[in-house]
């Protein structure tokens, strides 16, 4: 689906953030109880899932039909 330039300057936060959330996923380290764990969250923000690894959170979103990408 192609968005013209202005459409997607006038769209709100939270409609932008939805774009894509169905089809891509993107994995961010995180810190809990001091141990790095590496979430799995749609593009609207919403957590999906957690793993161990970067390699396997990216297997797992891929696994399920998601574009992953690793975020810092």
């Amino acid at each position: 689906m192609q968005y013209q330039e202005a459409t997607l300057r006038q769209m709100s936060p939270a409609a932008f953030g939805m774009l894509g959330s169905m089809d891509m996923a993107y994995i961010r380290a995180f810190e809990d109880d001091g141990d790095i764990i590496y979430g799995i969250f749609a593009a609207n923000g919403e957590k999906l899932g957690e793993e161990s690894s970067a390699d396997i959170a990216l297997v797992v979103a891929r696994q399920n039909d998601f574009e992953a990408f690793l975020v810092n």
